[in-house]
């Protein structure tokens, strides 16, 4: 089977489940092309708003809550759907159709709903078209499709919001998290193997995530400084400009703070392994990859598309969501100084509904495409 994988290109969210599935059904025997969604409408422009708007609202947090809460309507949705398939995207995306000639779309963005399955409906395209949700735990209106072959989502909170949107129960699948292949091919380290391997300190350690981007502040150092705790913090990744300086400025003030910066990492299962915890934006695969590798996640920038994070660590007790510096070293501090808290982490991480396996999910995938082709299509299996 030939299968397009549609990413958008606004952070690592969407490009990264697209890899890690195109790997896997590669591995599968498999023939993938990973593809712009934008570049197979012939829409540059709006993929250059779509990627720069998104770092604008990672500079606010707040702003981006707001915003996309307010744009996320049912309304909206309309509006992308008549545009797009009352525009030259009709005509763009059947030429790429008839060069790419797939016989499976799967989308990990919304957009697949608003977008990519109106277009294959209009130009009545023989493909069945999948939407992987790639926030974990939510689904915006934009990303509600009745007409979508399967939605995949790896939640039941997920599921439960889906279907409350106006989802088709019927074509909604909980999923694997699709892993990408670097986790799915290395051994986990124990915690103190891998602070060995790594140089660190065996001290409670603080892995601060500040996404794809690398757009952040120097707030947690400072409040964790200015309590003097015995922590050693890592931020891995490249930083932004802003978020450069703002490190620069710590670092003069705070010569002896054990803060390590390696930078890009390939190997960041190694750098979860040596942490007792997670900080930062809560985006889906640092998310996901540090519940995998059994380490708590807290979450001190909830975006819109991860509000419900707060239902799930409610649910299943394997993480926090804080806004407020002082709160989240609180929070941590009494985590680090209490055994008991900790041994119950690990009792829910046991506990936990999920599965971490791409080449699982691609398999589902394939098996679900041969049932579509067959039952809307009449088409056998490739």
């Amino acid at each position: 089977m030939h299968i397009a994988l549609l990413y958008v290109d606004a952070g690592k969210g969407h490009i990264t489940p697209a890899r890690a599935l195109s790997d896997a059904f590669q591995r599968l025997g498999h023939t993938t092309v990973v593809e712009n969604l934008f570049a197979t409408v012939g829409a540059p422009m709006i993929n250059w708003i779509s990627k720069y708007n998104w770092r604008l609202q990672l500079h606010f947090p707040k702003m981006e809550t707001k915003v996309n809460a307010k744009s996320d309507t049912v309304a909206n949705a309309k509006l992308v759907r008549y545009i797009t398939t009352h525009s030259h995207a009709v005509k763009d995306f059947q030429d790429w159709y008839e060069q790419v000639k797939p016989d499976l779309i799967v989308v990990p963005h919304f957009l697949a709903a608003s977008i990519i399955q109106p277009l294959v409906d209009l130009l009545q395209l023989q493909v069945p078209v999948f939407e992987y949700a790639a926030d974990v735990v939510f689904t915006p209106n934009l990303g509600i499709n009745k007409h979508l072959d399967r939605l995949y989502i790896c939640t039941e909170i997920g599921r439960e919001l889906a279907i409350r949107a106006g989802q088709p129960e019927h074509t909604i699948r909980i999923c694997p998290f699709p892993l990408k292949t670097e986790l799915m091919q290395s051994k986990p380290l124990s915690k103190q193997d891998a602070r060995k391997k790594l140089g660190l300190k065996d001290l409670f350690t603080v892995l601060l995530n500040l996404g794809g981007e690398g757009i952040g502040t120097a707030d947690f150092l400072e409040e964790v400084a200015r309590r003097n705790l015995n922590w050693q913090v890592i931020t891995v990744g490249e930083l932004s400009g802003s978020t450069k300086l703002h490190y620069k400025a710590f670092k003069e003030n705070h010569p002896d703070f054990p803060l390590h910066t390696p930078g890009f990492v390939k190997n960041i299962q190694d750098y979860i392994c040596a942490c007792d915890v997670q900080a930062g934006k809560a985006g889906a695969n640092a998310l996901m990859e540090s519940l995998f590798l059994q380490r708590p996640f807290l979450i001190s920038s909830l975006l819109y598309a991860a509000w419900p994070t707060t239902i799930f660590f409610n649910r299943r007790n394997v993480g926090w969501v804080e806004n407020d510096v002082t709160r989240q070293v609180d929070i941590l501090q009494a985590y680090s100084e209490d055994p008991i808290q900790q041994e119950a982490m690990l009792q829910a991480f046991a506990k936990l509904p999920l599965v971490f396996d791409s080449d699982a999910f691609a398999r589902q995938i394939l098996d679900d495409a041969a049932e579509v082709r067959k039952t809307k299509f009449g088409i056998a299996s490739v």
